[in-house]
């Protein structure tokens, strides 16, 4: 070894000796006593989620066998794979042209087979898949780094080891201290302390720095969104798998109960989730995971579900539903976005919530999401028996009713009578760091479809979260289902309060009336008022007016948007269709006006735009469009 590597090495243990070892006074945001009283709660050697795979009790239960039945029915074929090659060049795209997806499928696909190997030795315990098991983990501790190539904009990760955590790299630390724990001694030493060396180089020391400095450094310590969430589960996760002193896994347990409470205060008290229906399938997954795992690790003392207003955010992913896997895509939610059972699963069984789903009713695939931990996942599935929360609120057991109104954010769940097909969901607000320009924006749904609203998200390039944000068309309110007055868009809507104006709710409709007007910056414009109206049986149908006033004449025109198809046809009525549905929009308006469709893809979204414009200049005037499901 040269001298240059030994000092090198050298320099790097000492580092990890100062970390490891710092005492918990030095963390400022971290109480000393706190880490002092979660010590004795834990156990004596490190440990993750659900049983080791040594226990065979637990994983030759006749359920558990059958739960993983596509696991080992896909895993020989894995385990005679190469491993995907790392390439450079993938990750560099996004520092040459700000592209992200090719970088980010090699990452994950050098990831995703890890669970489908392990959960198929646990099953069957006779060393099959330990060799490709042994090969994977050794080339995912040797890649240039864990951290998405979007994060990593300087590529001080890649180039220079200067480690920092982002979403990836805490899931993918806390993935491989998982698979230590389960596989214990049946993998080989060496590989074993590869790994930790990894695990703690990459993810834990960063962090533990980072207490040190009182929360800086890692910036998402301090967020009050789906980062914090989810880096403290992964960060916290692996700690407790690999660190052998019990304070140094106290450290981190006292800083994920300290910083969590950022992710908590990011939620309104009704349980909205402000970054929209996929960011709560993303953070508050990981939140759920992180509860199980502190629960697991403290033998049930600390518990992240006690304060009452986790029960709201829980709820929320019942009360966004339009209908049955129907949700509006407000803000940054893709195409297929539904709200995730496991998440409701877990917290339906810990929160008591009187709903139907369940862990045990939850699949277990051979398939792998991105940014996720899915061996940890799929253990929680299999094995995890959610502590219950005494109830201490009405709403523990509330049925989901016909309607949602998100007070705090002034959003809209109108859901189908019986035996109807008819949903519908609209926003005053909800505006957080995901938001679209959308003030007024909604979405229809009929049946299993969406014929009509919200597009949804862009593909995340360098332009997504940069300040061209607002120049991307899916993005900016021209791509959303609301006016453009006197040629002006709408300004960021996290600057702006559209208060509701009126609001009537009941077993016959919903109707709602939102204020507009704050959302453009046009001095002319006296009055810009949506209402909203929802009707049930016996002529189930949607009617979305807009009412304004001008100091002079100006310009209007307002948008109606699908991802299906359109046709415009004569008497001023447009046919939306999908796959099975179609939805009828009869237009009227205080003078003449004219039909324009316009279809367009950018960044990597495609919507079609029907644009209802007056054709002449007014001081006054309101557009009416009208929805009703196609007669057979």
């Amino acid at each position: 070894m040269g001298t240059t590597v030994r000092l090198r090495v050298f320099a790097w243990v000492l580092a990890c000796s100062y970390v490891i070892g710092a005492s918990a006074a030095e963390f400022p945001e971290i109480k000393p006593e706190r880490v002092k009283a979660l010590t004795p709660w834990l156990a004596d050697t490190p440990s993750g989620t659900g049983p080791t795979c040594a226990d065979r009790s637990a994983w030759e239960r006749a359920d558990v066998q059958a739960r993983l039945q596509e696991i080992t029915k896909a895993a020989p074929k894995l385990a005679d794979q190469p491993v995907p090659a790392w390439d450079d060049a993938a990750y560099l795209e996004y520092s040459r042209n700000g592209v992200r997806g090719n970088g980010e499928r090699m990452m994950n696909a050098r990831k995703a087979g890890l669970h489908v190997l392990v959960l198929a030795e646990c099953a069957q315990w006779q060393g099959r898949f330990l060799p490709a098991i042994t090969r994977l983990l050794q080339a995912l501790t040797s890649q240039p780094t864990w951290t998405w190539a979007a994060h990593d904009k300087t590529l001080r990760s890649f180039r220079d080891h200067h480690y920092e955590v982002d979403l990836m790299a805490a899931d993918t630390a806390h993935e491989l201290g998982q698979a230590l724990y389960m596989l214990g001694s049946k993998l080989d030493a060496t590989t074993q302390a590869a790994v930790r060396q990894a695990i703690v180089q990459r993810v834990l020391d960063p962090v533990r720095r980072s207490y040190v400095k009182g929360g800086k450094d890692h910036w998402w310590l301090q967020a009050d969104h789906n980062w914090n969430a989810v880096c403290l589960k992964g960060v916290t996760g692996a700690a407790l798998a690999v660190l052998a002193g019990k304070e140094d896994r106290a450290v981190f347990v006292a800083g994920a109960e300290h910083y969590i409470q950022r992710y908590l205060s990011g939620f309104p008290s009704d349980g909205y989730a402000l970054e929209g229906p996929g960011y709560w399938n993303y953070g508050f997954s990981h939140f759920v995971e992180l509860r199980e795992l502190l629960m697991q690790a403290t033998q049930g003392q600390l518990d992240l579900f006690a304060p009452d207003k986790v029960r709201e955010i829980a709820l929320y992913g019942y009360r966004y539903e339009m209908a049955p896997g129907q949700v509006a895509l407000f803000g940054d939610a893709g195409r297929s976005t539904r709200m995730d059972d496991f998440t409701r699963a877990y917290a339906n069984q810990a929160l008591q919530l009187g709903q139907p789903q369940t862990l045990a009713t939850q699949p277990i695939g051979a398939s792998a999401p991105a940014n996720s931990s899915p061996l940890v996942l799929a253990s929680l599935k299999l094995f995890a028996q959610p502590a219950l929360v005494p109830s201490t609120s009405a709403l523990s057991r509330e049925s989901m009713g016909l309607h949602t109104l998100f007070t705090s954010v002034g959003v809209l769940v109108s859901r189908p009578g019986p035996g109807e097909s008819l949903g519908f969901a609209i926003k005053a607000g909800g505006n957080g760091n995901h938001s679209h320009n959308d003030v007024g924006s909604y979405s229809i749904a009929l049946g299993a479809e969406q014929p009509v609203g919200d597009a949804g998200a862009t593909v995340y390039s360098s332009k997504t979260f940069s300040k061209e944000r607002f120049t991307i068309r899916g993005i900016n309110s021209w791509g959303h289902p609301v006016p453009v007055v006197g040629g002006q868009l709408q300004q960021e809507s996290t600057k702006v309060q559209a208060p509701m104006l009126a609001q009537h709710l009941d077993a016959q409709g919903s109707m709602v009336r939102i204020d507009m007007k704050p959302a453009y910056t046009l001095p002319m414009l006296q009055k810009l008022e949506r209402t909203a109206q929802h009707t049930r049986a016996p002529e189930a149908k949607i009617a979305i007016e807009d009412a304004f006033r001008f100091q002079s004449p100006q310009t209007f025109e307002t948008a109606i948007i699908s991802t299906g198809q359109v046709k415009l046809l004569p008497d001023n009525t447009i046919d939306f269709g999908q796959k099975r549905e179609h939805l009828m929009a009869t237009v009227t308006a205080s003078q003449p006006f004219v039909l324009t469709s316009e279809t367009v893809t950018e960044e990597g979204l495609t919507f079609t735009r029907v644009a209802v414009r007056l054709v002449q200049a007014a001081s006054e005037g309101f557009v009416r469009v009208e929805f009703k499901p196609a007669t057979p």
